[in-house]
């Protein structure tokens, strides 16, 4: 009797520690978030009892899994109980205040969005097949939050264009036309352009940045 107590006990205690790992709170160890993935936390608000709100930088796009499990971990590495826990996720190089890439916001279950361009959005339009009957000028990414697309400008038939294809598969096409700009360089304007100015430029670095009379407003990277 004493030998099958002795066999017993280990089995439920493997049984109890083993049930908690299957709960949400269980999966918050960091096994799923991988090696190569960090995230900074660049800023923070905090309403006791109520609010807590975080801006993080990641350093790589991850999938609404490891968002999932960063979320778990930022949310209980504060002790204290918030009503809601708002966290904003930016990736290198966006700017802070102009759009998350995504979100995971406890209000007050976890809801995970990604706004910008999931990795899968991201291979299928830098992979979108060029066609050879025009001449392309280049050809970016842009991320911007819930308007991610790829742009291209070419030419064809002597007249110069700007095509637009959107994750959603959606595209447009407008006719641009070349004017020297006077911080150097060739500024694309649209054909019948509005009085805000709107035009795009390529930067030293071959990025396309949409600018208007005010200045800069975003910028789309090259895709090589």
């Amino acid at each position: 009797m004493r030998k099958l107590i002795t066999i017993a006990l280990p089995i439920l205690i493997c049984i109890a520690g083993c049930s908690d790992m299957t709960t949400e709170e269980g999966a918050t160890n960091g096994n799923s978030i991988p090696k190569d993935v960090t995230y900074t936390i660049i800023d923070k608000n905090i309403v006791p009892g109520i609010k807590r709100s975080l801006d993080i930088r990641l350093n790589n796009k991850v999938s609404e899994k490891v968002l999932r499990s960063i979320a778990m971990k930022l949310r209980n590495a504060d002790s204290n109980s918030y009503e809601r826990t708002f966290i904003g996720y930016y990736l290198p190089g966006m700017e802070v205040n102009a759009g998350y890439w995504a979100t995971t916001h406890f209000n007050p279950d976890l809801e995970v969005r990604i706004l910008g361009l999931t990795v899968e959005q991201e291979r299928a339009l830098t992979q979108e097949p060029e066609d050879a009957s025009r001449e392309i000028i280049g050809s970016w990414l842009d991320e911007s939050p819930f308007a991610g697309n790829r742009i291209t400008i070419f030419r064809k038939d002597g007249k110069l264009f700007m095509e637009n294809i959107y994750k959603d598969g959606s595209s447009g096409t407008k006719e641009l036309v070349a004017r020297k700009s006077p911080l150097g360089g060739q500024r694309f304007e649209k054909v019948g352009d509005s009085t805000a100015g709107d035009h795009w430029m390529v930067d030293s670095n071959g990025n396309l940045q949409l600018r208007d009379n005010e200045g800069w407003i975003a910028t789309a990277k090259k895709i090589e």
